[in-house]
């Protein structure tokens, strides 16, 4: 049972525990695109279940017609922060093409804000509640994009350089 336990922990925590944690810009081609009309992109938004830092919901389908910016973090994950920067550049650049981004962890509220009281990014911060299991989240940091009908168009697994042109190029994209 043990190594069991051991197994899944490791999985859980193969993306934070990589030495080389550098994010990278990766090639648009190398994003993982969500394929179309499957149970990923049929169901998976209608789970995501979000508060804000004062515990009250977030419905995602109050943002009918804006591309959403969905990234799952953690407060312990080194990979996680070091992308922030690069999420928060994004954010400003895209700041009139209608997007909104959102930074989800399932950690309690008074860790995010106390984490957010430490750090100094000018980003959006909620608490997931539905478990990251529930969400097909095996590792993080992961980020989810979803369109303007609601539909998930990627699911990007790792850290990411987000303001590299030619990703910045792939969000702003109908195709992703």
């Amino acid at each position: 049972m043990r190594v069991v336990i051991y197994c899944i922990a490791f999985l859980l925590l193969a993306s934070c525990g990589s030495r080389d944690s550098t994010p990278s810009a990766t090639a648009p081609e190398e994003i993982e695109v969500a394929p179309p009309n499957t149970a990923t992109s049929d169901n998976l938004v209608d789970n995501i279940q979000l508060v804000d830092l004062e515990n009250n919901p977030i419905d995602l389908n109050n943002y009918h017609g804006k591309t959403v910016f969905l990234n799952f973090w953690a407060t312990w994950c080194k990979p996680c922060i070091q992308e922030m920067p690069s999420i928060e550049r994004a954010q400003n650049i895209l700041v009139e093409e209608n997007f909104v981004f959102l930074l989800a962890s399932d950690e309690s509220i008074d860790r995010i804000t106390r984490f957010q009281g430490v750090q100094d990014f000018q980003l959006t911060f909620v608490k997931l509640k539905t478990p990251f299991p529930d969400l097909g989240v095996y590792s993080i940091p992961t980020t989810l994009v979803i369109d303007p009908q609601g539909k998930l168009t990627l699911n990007q697994v790792g850290a990411m350089e987000w303001d590299a042109p030619e990703v910045l190029d792939k969000l702003r994209s109908d195709n992703l």
